[in-house]
Formats: C-alpha cells, sequence, structure tokens
C-alpha cells in the first residue's frame, strides 16, 4: 500500500486520514487487545442498549491482517477517485454520511426482521469493517456510468459492478456481511438521491403547513352565523 502510494501523483489527504485512523485501531489492539464482541455492529445492543457507539465504531475495526488490506485497499482507490472529483470536505462529508446511513440502515433491516419473525438471528449479528462504506463509494462513483467493464470475460455496464460484486464477494467469502455490503450500496443511493428526497420533503411539509394554516384563517376570520332556531326565539321575543 505505501509504494502504491507513493507512485500516486495526487495525495489524497482525507483518504489516507481515513486509512491511517483504520490502521492505527487495528494496530492499537495488537498492542492493546479489545474484544471486538464490545464494539461490533450489534443491531439488538443498539436498539436495547443504546449503545450508539458501535455505529461509528466498528467501521474501524477488522477481523485479522487479510481484511484490513482489501479494504484499505479498495479505499485507496475508490476514496482517491472521489476526493479528486469531489473535493476533500466533500468527501469527509460523503464518509461520514455513507457510514451512519449505511449502519443506521442495517440496525432497521434487522429490527424489521425480527418484527416479521424472519431471519431473526440478524438482531444478533456482530460486524466489523469498513465495507459498507467502500460499497457506497462504488455505488456513488459508478451511478449511470454508460462504460463498460470486463468482468471475469463478460463485459458489462460499470453501474451495475456493485450489485454483481455483492453476490460475487458473499459466494468466495461466506463470512462477508451481504447485509452490510447491501446496506453500503442503498446508503450510496440516498446520497446521490439526498437533494432530490429532502427538496420533495420541504415541498410537502410547506404544502401540509400552509393547507394547515390556511384552514386554521378560514375558521377564525369567518363570522359566527346564528343558528336558525335561535334567529327564531330571539324574533319571537321581539
Amino acid at each position: 500500500l505505501f509504494a502504491q502510494i507513493q507512485q500516486m501523483p495526487y495525495k489524497p489527504p482525507a483518504t489516507l486520514f481515513i486509512m491511517g485512523v483504520n490502521i492505527a485501531v487495528h494496530l492499537n489492539d495488537m498492542l492493546i487487545p479489545f474484544s471486538i464482541s464490545s464494539v461490533c455492529l450489534h443491531p439488538a445492543k443498539i436498539l436495547f442498549g443504546w449503545d450508539i457507539k458501535r455505529l461509528v465504531l466498528s467501521a474501524f475495526v477488522h477481523a485479522d491482517d487479510y481484511h484490513l488490506y482489501y479494504n484499505m485497499s479498495s479505499l485507496l482507490w475508490k476514496g482517491a477517485q472521489l476526493e479528486q472529483t469531489n473535493g476533500t470536505e466533500e468527501f469527509l462529508k460523503m464518509s461520514a454520511f455513507l457510514l451512519l446511513v449505511s449502519h443506521a440502515i442495517y440496525v432497521f433491516v434487522a429490527w424489521a426482521f425480527s418484527m416479521f419473525g424472519v431471519f431473526t438471528a440478524t438482531m444478533q449479528t456482530c460486524a466489523v469493517g469498513f465495507s459498507a462504506v467502500l460499497f457506497g463509494y462504488k455505488m456513488v462513483l459508478n451511478y449511470g456510468s454508460p462504460r463498460l467493464s470486463n468482468f471475469y470475460g463478460m463485459m458489462v455496464p460499470l453501474k451495475y459492478m456493485c450489485w454483481l460484486e455483492l453476490v460475487l464477494i458473499s459466494i468466495i467469502t461466506p463470512n462477508a456481511s451481504f447485509l452490510g455490503h447491501l446496506c453500503g450500496i442503498l446508503a450510496g443511493w440516498f446520497y446521490l438521491k439526498k437533494d432530490v428526497l429532502f427538496s420533495s420533503l420541504g415541498n410537502r411539509l410547506a404544502t401540509l403547513a400552509g393547507g394547515q394554516r390556511s384552514r386554521i384563517q378560514r375558521g377564525v376570520l369567518r363570522p359566527a352565523q346564528p343558528r336558525a332556531g335561535l334567529q327564531q326565539r330571539q324574533n319571537w321575543h321581539n
């Protein structure tokens, strides 16, 4: 990895910083061991134990050296492209968005499964690694791309590569979190559509607020009409 970084004409600072944090956490674990189970993404402990730190810390912990190396290689390649294209500040915002949203979706889906009585073991899973964010990066990188890519001898549209990799990695590495990777892809899609979604939500709320205000104004300003029976009694007395 160091050799690859040295050969890069552009040294992406935010990408290298995120890599440094992941590597430092892994090395610290070797020097000062801590239990992965205490920081992993565990839906039940997050929902019922309010152990919110798991939503963030789980991304920076890796199961072993190979897991770390694979993820950091992917981070270097994807992060360098996204940071150079979007700028360092936007890339950091994107990374934070993808991390929090992908993990929140993971917890929500696990809870929904438990409510419907399917895949109930998902609530007790213990996932670690930066993979969900990496799949989110890939969705952002390739979304809408007209280019083709060679996928084991097949030319496929680049925009579908993240979905093919999702299936392939799950076959090659059964221990990999299919749900975690899928949630990363969904987080990437939400990142791409967030402006449209927030704008649509804002318009709907404004419409509802405007309608409610109009009804209140009509109710306040409308003169009270006496009831027919009351009007008749008043005329009789007069």
